[in-house]
């Protein structure tokens, strides 16, 4: 999606939501022979991999208008009642691999 259109991810690399329905039960059986990890909700992964730190990077410096908008999108991305439920990550990868980041440790 781009600008809450269908776009191709390639046309505008790195401006476009890459965005799934996935069976998570079905690609975790799949992997069942390597390492998976725990769903973890958006908003816990995108806070370890660090999306806060990298806010308040780009807030400095910012007023009024692109601050407010730097804060909202943050928090559409990350907080409960917005979309930080509403999508899963799940990691998969060879046995013996270490911890994806972002994600739990291997079960």
């Amino acid at each position: 999606m781009r600008r809450h259109e269908r776009a191709d991810p390639l046309a505008h690399p790195g401006e476009a939501d890459l965005t799934a329905h996935v069976d998570f039960e079905a690609l975790a059986h799949a992997g069942r022979d390597c390492a998976v990890s725990p769903m973890v909700p958006q908003g816990v992964f995108l806070e370890r991999l660090g999306i806060t730190q990298r806010a308040q990077a780009l807030a400095r410096g910012l007023d009024g208008k692109p601050l407010d908008t730097l804060v909202a999108a943050h928090r559409r991305l990350t907080h409960p009642d917005e979309m930080g439920t509403v999508f899963k990550s799940l990691g998969i990868a060879s046995p013996g691999s270490p911890p994806l980041p972002g994600l739990h440790p291997w079960p």
